[in-house]
């Protein structure tokens, strides 16, 4: 055997603690086998700290996007040309007030045209206001004289009837008397008609009227009245204000019956609109307190749950979930990102340890308890954190169970471990 070969077999031989022939006593001696008899692992100096059990609330967390209370787009209701532009862009408004002016000169002659045609019915019938819905058109003087000829005409008749019955009249008179009542009787129901035609003709010239007036007002252009007020953070006012996000058109243009020319948002208080898993359904309920998060702010937004949709979208197995949030001094912005956290429920005994303890790995996570002097390696699922406790959801840990807090990178499990003079501490 060549002395390379050797010199492997021996050194071989030293690792299974069998000494070979042709070995030479400078070979170094082998351990031995007995692991009682091996040296001591040395000791490693670390701190600890007790598992605590901590409230732990529960949360269900989505993202989302922040909508005003109420968004209107205000577009016009006549053609015309836009004579004034009262606000702009960020100005905040009350209901009823002006935003913009359209040319009323056409709209003016309407009304004056409606008012002439009105006044030229109502002289028909000899009125100076349109009648109202208990007028009676025998009074209307056309009507008043064929009243007065049918009376005529039927006294006429009872007179001839009488006198010939006393031989006196003859029948062809009093043929001609029934005759003429006849006509007197087509007359009265003929005017009666044409007065009652007369009746409805002015209520069309007032609606006509109505119409043109509407015209007028429309060319003026106001802040509507909120359906509904902010129900929440206590900000009940009579007359919210809204702020306008758009204008689209300026002064001189002209605008078409239904173009768009502001856009206004009520943003004293918000919406969050968040598509949530369906696994989460039967956690969210109305009511809960929601925590609202936006990358513009450190701290988070308080809101609550207000609208629950209750069908899940077949696409993305989601369902959406509305949270309003109070938003008095107009910090968050309508149409911003935002994350939102749903508590759900509070647990008052959650399984915690100090965030310092964790120890990560190729995907693993673990921490470090003291049993008996040593350490042992135990393989954890983390839930809720903070920037000082970790949860441990998997496994349930031993009641007053240590913790490593400081020295995991000397160790392994069943390291021998001394214990820092002076190091626990208990933190909240």
């Amino acid at each position: 055997m060549n002395s390379r070969l050797r010199r492997a077999a021996c050194l071989a031989s030293l690792i299974v603690g069998i000494t070979l022939t042709g070995c030479g006593s400078h070979e170094r001696e082998a351990w031995p086998v007995d692991s009682a008899q091996r040296p001591e692992l040395s000791v490693v100096m670390v701190t600890v700290e007790p598992v605590a059990k901590r409230s732990v609330r529960r949360t269900v967390e989505a993202v989302g996007t922040l909508h005003g209370f109420e968004e209107v787009t205000i577009s016009t209701k006549v053609e015309g040309i836009v004579r004034t532009i009262r606000h702009d862009v960020s100005d905040r408004v009350a209901p009823n007030e002006v935003l913009l002016e359209i040319d009323p000169t056409n709209f003016e002659l309407a009304v004056k045209q409606a008012e002439k045609s009105l006044a030229v019915e109502l002289a028909k019938l000899g009125l100076s206001e349109p009648p109202d819905t208990t007028f009676e058109v025998t009074l209307v003087p056309p009507v008043v004289q064929a009243v007065a000829k049918l009376d005529n005409a039927r006294s006429k008749v009872e007179r001839t009837r009488a006198l010939h019955l006393q031989k006196v009249s003859t029948a062809e008179e009093l043929a001609d008397r029934t005759a003429d009542a006849r006509i007197a009787q087509a007359e009265y129901d003929s005017q009666v008609l044409i007065a009652k035609g007369d009746v409805a003709t002015i209520r069309v010239k007032q609606e006509d009227l109505a119409v043109a007036q509407q015209d007028l007002r429309d060319a003026t252009i106001r802040v509507p009245t909120p359906t509904q007020a902010a129900p929440i953070a206590g900000e009940k006012t009579e007359h919210p204000t809204y702020a306008i996000t758009k204008r689209s058109v300026s002064e001189g243009s002209l605008v078409r019956s239904g173009t768009e020319v502001f856009h206004l948002v009520l943003d004293r208080t918000l919406k969050l609109k968040a598509a949530i898993p369906e696994r989460h359904s039967n956690a969210i309920e109305l009511g809960q307190t929601a925590e609202i998060y936006t990358a513009a702010f450190p701290q988070p937004f308080t809101g609550h749950v207000t609208r629950i949709n209750p069908a899940v979208d077949r696409d993305t197995r989601t369902f959406e979930v509305e949270v309003q949030v109070a938003n008095p001094r107009s910090e968050l912005k309508p149409g911003s990102f935002a994350k939102v956290a749903i508590i759900t429920r509070t647990d008052s005994a959650a399984t915690t340890v100090p965030l310092e303890s964790l120890v990560s790995f190729a995907g693993v996570t673990k921490i470090f308890l003291i049993e008996n002097g040593k350490a042992r390696e135990v393989k954890i699922v983390p839930g809720n954190q903070s920037t000082d406790w970790v949860e441990i959801r998997e496994p349930a840990l031993p009641a007053g169970a240590q913790v490593v807090t400081s020295g995991h990178a000397a160790l392994a499990d069943e390291t021998p471990i001394k214990v820092r003079e002076n190091a626990t501490t208990n933190k909240k």
